[in-house]
């Protein structure tokens, strides 16, 4: 049998991508400042999680290649 072990980095990217449309669409259809102020937030945080994700598997990316 073959067991795929699950990668962590990839689950973080899929929830944080996830949590930015989340974001878009709660921004485009809110009715209130309140909801307009979080989704303005959310977004912040999920694209700067997405950065850091994405840079973070980059570099992960170059050591395998660099070290085989």
């Amino acid at each position: 049998m073959l067991y795929k072990k699950t990668n962590p980095t990839m689950i973080m990217f899929g929830t944080l991508l996830i949590a930015l449309c989340s974001a878009i669409s709660t921004t485009i259809f809110s009715e209130s400042a309140f909801n307009d102020h979080f989704g303005f937030g959310l977004m912040a945080i999920a694209i700067i999680g997405l950065c850091l994700n994405i840079s973070y598997m980059f570099i992960n990316m170059i050591f395998r290649i660099c070290n085989p």
